[in-house]
This record gives C-alpha cells, structure tokens and sequence, in this order.
C-alpha cells in the first residue's frame, strides 16, 4: 500500500537518465470499485504530459522514481480526465456504510504487478500531517480510512452530472431519507449534485424528505425543466410546501408549467393557511365508491398506488372522487376481502373527521394519540377533499430543526 501524497514526492525518470516532477495521476473512475491508475503526468519542458501506466517498467521506491522510456514520447495531457489530486484530493465523500461525510486529505493506492489502483480515502488528522510534510510524516491511522468501493466522491458541481463525469452511483443503493439527512450534512452545491445523481422517483422522494430551507437552495441550482419535474413526482401537500415559500413571480411560473392534474392539487392547497388542516393535508388519495366490490377495487388499485403518495388507506364515498364521505378500509383489508364482497360492508363506518381551517397542531395530537394511520378532511357538506396524515403530524409536533419532519410513514 502506498499513501498518494508519497507518490507525489517521486520523479518521473526516462532511460536517457532526465528526470520530471510527477504532476497528477489519472483514473479510470467507473472501470472498477477499485478504479486503476490509467496515466501518469508530469511536468516536462514548461508543459504538462502523460504516460500511459502500461508504458511504466518500473516503479523504484528506493530511488523515488517512476522508469517509462522517453519523456519526450509523452503526450499533452488531456484536460477531460479525472485526476486524483486535481480533482479528488480536498473532496468531498459519502460514506455510505457509516452514513457520514468527510473530506479527503490523502488517498490510499494499492500496487499489484504493476498496476495501481485506488482503494481508500484517508481523511484523519495523520493524514493532513503527511499533506503538509509531503508525505515525510504521518502514520496510517486504519480508523480514519474509508474503502473506496463504499464511498461516493461529490465534486460540488451540479453540472458535472449533466457534462458526463463519472460517478459510481452507490448513493441509489440507499433509501430516500438517509441520503436525504446525508445532504443535509454537506454544502447546498453537493446536495443539489447529489439529488442530481438519483434517479427520478428517488430524487423527489429525497427532496420531500430534505427540511424546506434546503429545499430552496437546492432548486436555485437544478434547470427548470428538472425541478418542474420534481416537483410534479413530488406529493401534492410537500410540493405545495416548496412551491409556497417561493418568490411570487417563480411561485406562478411553476405552477404554470405543471402538468394540469398537479397543478389543479396544488392550486387547492394553497387555499388554505399554512397552519391549518388544509394547509398540511393531501388530497392524492385513494378514492372508491362504497358499493364497489372487492374484486373490482382489488383490479383498480395496483393503478392507483403507482401514482399516488399515500395509499394504505382506502377511502370510500358515494360517487368519487369527491363524493359524501361513507367509511375507510384499510389496504391490506382489501386485498385480503373475498372478491363478491362489497366495500361498503367491509368497511370502517365509525370515523371521525377533520374540517379544512382547524388548526394543524390540535389536529396532529388526536392523529398521534389515537394511533392513526390519517384523519379524513370533509368540507361543510361532508365531501371529502383530503385527509391529514401521520406524517404530515408528527411535522406539526416535533421541533423544526428535526430531521423527523421528513418523514415518510406509512407511504
């Protein structure tokens, strides 16, 4: 093993015996977990060249030399590839086994026959010792090094995404709310990198999850057509949330360009006072007539819960979708009904409701006294227009800084 601030200390050295300060080494990022050294560079006649490594004949610790054939053979360096001092060195990594974020102060590369290959992150105080010394001093501290193959390496640059760098995409291995919380922990531009990275469906998951404060930051730096789409797979009730703490003119834009469906929710939503009952309910719900049988609704809801955020409530009435509220069956109660059985049979009659202009925090403590999975939200008539969730509550009740205001239950 070999430490790359000591690597930085040797020579680059040819047969006619000249010598050239190694300058950077380049990496194959998405080759491998374990990305092998593909070049290295060295300063040569006021310019910056490259070796390919499979040219190296040898590398003498010793002498603190790196053997190819002739500098004068090397070609100029290629300003598009990935260098470990340039790029990587000072970054900042995920790591995903220990859920934490840390910056990189020296790399760990591992000789074998030959090759090299980068293998940890070493991001200790012993390591920023052997920085400044230029790798004279500085023991290997094995609890400050982190296996590269469970990282994710952040460059601060949303647009690195879109301009084809590599990444390994680890992250996606991890669910919505960690690397949620995780984004929390690292400066707005890597966060908007990381939400970058994520497929779709998941970077809306972990946008909803981040406090609305990040929220705001990490949209001033996404394209609009990407935050409009976020915003579209987001759940109505946490997409109105970010939309509403918008400056008036970009508050309009959005909602413009959201596709009619979204917009028609969102636009509902806003009607209410943010802390209300109707400021903080979802109206993306699942919706049947009462009289509708199981086999029916058994058909219909694999359709629905694609599309919705909250379904582990199935919500009854006499003509969807705003119809006069009738009783509640839970998700699993109706998969498990005989299919002849009607709804309006199986389910909870007895239900207990909110109205749209209660006040929100009053509401969240009947919801999480009584063990619920939602509250149904009825206008004056009885209709139901939306139903206040477990989520949405425990938001209400516990402290804004907490990172369980993101939480996703029952969803």
């Amino acid at each position: 093993m070999v430490m790359l601030t000591q690597l930085m200390r040797f020579d680059v050295a040819d047969g006619q015996g000249r010598r050239a300060r190694v300058a950077d080494l380049c990496i194959a990022l998405l080759e491998d977990d374990y990305p092998p050294v593909t070049h290295v560079l060295f300063h040569h006649e006021g310019k910056v060249r490259q070796e390919d490594w499979d040219k190296v004949s040898k590398v003498d610790w010793k002498k603190g030399r790196i053997d190819i054939e002739d500098l004068d053979a090397a070609t100029e360096h290629d300003e598009g590839d990935l260098l470990l001092v340039r790029d990587v060195m000072d970054g900042l990594v995920l790591d995903l086994l220990g859920r934490r974020t840390t910056r990189v102060c020296d790399l760990r590369l591992k000789e074998t026959d030959g090759a090299f290959r980068l293998v940890g992150v070493d991001a200790g105080l012993t390591a920023m010792i052997r920085r400044v010394t230029r790798g004279r001093f500085g023991r290997t501290d094995k609890d400050s090094l982190f296996d590269w193959k469970y990282v994710e390496f952040l460059r601060g640059d949303p647009s690195a995404v879109d301009n084809g760098a590599g990444y390994r995409l680890r992250i996606n291995r991890l669910p919505a709310g960690e690397i949620a919380r995780l984004a929390d922990y690292v400066p707005y531009l890597h966060a908007a990198e990381l939400l970058k990275l994520l497929p779709d469906e998941k970077a809306a998951d972990v946008l909803q999850a981040m406090p609305v404060e990040r929220q705001l930051q990490v949209i001033e730096e996404l394209p609009e057509d990407e935050m409009i789409n976020l915003l579209n797979l987001m759940s109505p009730d946490l997409a109105t949330d970010l939309i509403g703490r918008l400056h008036l003119p970009l508050m309009r834009s959005f909602i413009a360009k959201l596709p009619a469906k979204k917009r028609e929710k969102v636009l509902e939503l806003l009607r209410y006072p943010e802390n209300s009952v109707g400021g903080v309910m979802t109206n993306d719900l699942v919706v049947l007539p009462a009289d509708i049988c199981a086999r029916d609704a058994q058909a219909s809801i694999q359709e629905h819960i694609k599309k919705l955020d909250f379904f582990s409530l199935v919500f009854l009435v006499d003509e969807p979708p705003d119809g006069i509220l009738r009783g509640t069956i839970s998700l699993r109660e109706l998969l498990a009904a005989d299919p002849d059985d009607k709804l309006e049979n199986k389910m909870d009659p007895y239900l207990a409701t909110l109205t749209p202009f209660e006040s929100a925090y009053d509401a969240a403590y009947r919801i999480v006294g009584g063990q619920l999975e939602a509250m149904p939200v009825v206008n004056a008539q009885g209709r139901l227009i939306g139903a206040m969730t477990i989520s949405s509550a425990i938001s209400q009740l516990v402290p804004p800084s907490s990172g369980l205001r993101g939480v996703r239950v029952f969803s």
